[in-house]
């Protein structure tokens, strides 16, 4: 194999962008609900996102700053109050998944953009997604900032204090795998549904969207 190589400092942030995200491949999605310090709701999709550890059950997701160097809403939700849940995304509901990245104002409700419907957690106060399969509630164990300036990591590590599994997907307390057919985020506009698996593509909305 013939290399080529490319210090980091040498690429700029979107060249930066554009190799990890084309590397790191397929990753799985959180579609994270939180609520503001004044109750204000937010739905939000990362693919920043992966498993920390089990003892106690932990996993990461990474709101990176705006192209603008501000905070997201999820990121500013979550520091205020510490909590938050994982809705896993399945192939059925990616489409309406994918509304919820418009990049839209603090008080306009991307519940009602994507036709979600908000049940409640045991736990925690963001609501749960009903038509996703599994919800994990959890509190925040810390948040790293990592950077500054656009596109900045801000890891936050969450500790899972609620599982809540479709009982379809399970055989007593063990998840069948081959039953939960979640997406995974490739480069660009591509997925992965690892159900069948097949590639497919799904471009980004690029304005807020209305629903009937």
């Amino acid at each position: 194999m013939a290399f080529r190589s490319f210090g980091s400092v040498d690429l700029s942030p979107s060249e930066c962008y554009d190799m990890l995200v084309n590397v790191v491949t397929p990753r799985p999605i959180a579609l994270v609900s939180t609520v503001s310090a004044d109750g204000m709701q937010n739905l939000a999709p990362f693919s920043y996102f992966q498993l920390g550890g089990t003892s106690p059950p932990s996993l990461m997701i990474s709101p990176t700053l705006s192209p603008e160097g501000t905070e997201k809403d999820t990121l500013v939700n979550v520091s205020a109050t510490r909590e938050f849940v994982v809705n896993i995304v399945t192939r059925e509901m990616v489409e309406e998944m994918n509304i919820t990245s418009v990049r839209v104002g603090p008080t306009e409700d991307e519940w009602k953009l994507a036709c979600f419907t908000p049940i409640a957690s045991d736990i925690v106060r963001p609501p749960r997604v009903a038509e996703s399969p599994v919800h994990l509630e959890c509190t925040v164990f810390k948040i790293i900032r990592h950077g500054d300036g656009p596109s900045a990591s801000n890891y936050v590590i969450g500790e899972v204090v609620r599982f809540h599994v479709d009982d379809a997907m399970l055989e007593g307390q063990m998840m069948l795998a081959e039953k939960l057919h979640t997406v995974g985020r490739l480069g660009g506009d591509n997925y992965i549904d690892t159900g069948v698996p097949e590639r497919f593509r799904l471009a980004r909305p690029s304005t807020p969207l209305s629903r009937q």
